[in-house]
């Protein structure tokens, strides 16, 4: 295992060509999972107090003529 960890690294990491993409690159995706994750469990936690789970029931309702 030591030796696939070296020769990964080894091959990654042995140029800036290379290494400074794969931090962005893996930036990017990471950003993308936690906020993903992060809306999920925010959407999971307030279900039914969303503007868009409201809209056409409570907000936005056509007002009523008196």
């Amino acid at each position: 295992m030591s030796g696939l960890m070296n020769s990964a690294v080894s091959v990654l990491m042995r140029s800036n060509r290379i290494y400074i993409p794969l931090i962005l690159i893996g930036g990017f995706a990471g950003e993308q999972i936690v906020d993903s994750a992060f809306n999920r469990m925010w959407e999971s936690n307030n279900q039914g107090k969303l503007y868009k789970q409201l809209e056409g029931t409570v907000i936005g309702k056509p007002k009523e003529e008196e």
